[in-house]
């Protein structure tokens, strides 16, 4: 008999190799692949603390990704070879999701060191109070630019639009096709780090010792200019 399952989240992770470019000018190759590693596992341990996920799942073919998902006990696929690229990849695995009998899928990127079960938790809550069956719940960053956390419900009802202004866009694709949207503002998920503004708002956050692993590598390095 068809069971129907719960939330599964999904976290697309590309790779340590040529990691936040945009931070060459204070961290070295080295460090900008710990940060990245650290965030990940931050991340990962945020959504295995989460009550009512019922799966996590890591996206990825870097051979790190794999080790780090055997150690904490997550799932990690690896891209169909016939798929390239961020949307089409997401896109493969909702669907498979879908026909696995999941209701919902949560989209999470691995740059969020300051994630917290506490606040996805109200997100699926949200999510859950939202009326139609075919619904998104959004959470966007600092700038409402980008798509930080996306939940949507049944895992296929949308077609992503991942990219440079993809908050706006995932919600007039939700509008176009009819599905119900909410944008919930959660502090610790609106922070990803891809700029020296957003590391230095990291360093500053009073909330960064509970992101342990990202902690560490930022009490440990040694930065090679001023952020800002």
């Amino acid at each position: 008999m068809f069971q129907s399952k719960g939330t599964c989240a999904v976290v697309p992770f590309k790779s340590l190799q040529y990691a936040k470019q945009r931070l060459v000018d204070y961290l070295n190759a080295e460090q900008r692949a710990l940060l990245v590693a650290a965030m990940l596992e931050d991340t990962l341990r945020a959504l295995l603390a989460t009550e009512g996920l019922d799966g996590v799942l890591l996206l990825s073919d870097d051979p790190f990704a794999a080790e780090l998902a055997t150690r904490l006990g997550v799932d990690c696929q690896r891209e169909p070879a016939h798929i390239h690229g961020l949307n089409p990849a997401l896109q493969a695995v909702s669907d498979d999701l879908a026909r696995q009998g999941y209701e919902s899928v949560l989209i999470a990127h691995g740059d969020l060191p300051l994630l917290a079960a506490s606040e996805l938790q109200q997100l699926l809550a949200r999510h859950r109070a939202l009326a139609c069956r075919a619904k998104i719940s959004l959470v966007p960053d600092r700038a409402r630019d980008g798509s930080n956390c996306l939940l949507c419900s049944p895992p296929d009802v949308l077609r992503f639009r991942y990219g440079k202004g993809s908050f706006e866009k995932h919600l007039a694709t939700a509008a176009q096709g009819g599905i119900q949207s909410a944008v919930v503002e959660l502090p610790g998920a609106s922070l990803d780090i891809d700029e020296p503004q957003d590391l230095q708002r990291l360093i500053e956050s009073p909330r960064l010792r509970s992101a342990h692993c990202t902690y560490q590598f930022i009490t440990q390095a040694s930065f090679q200019g001023q952020l800002v």
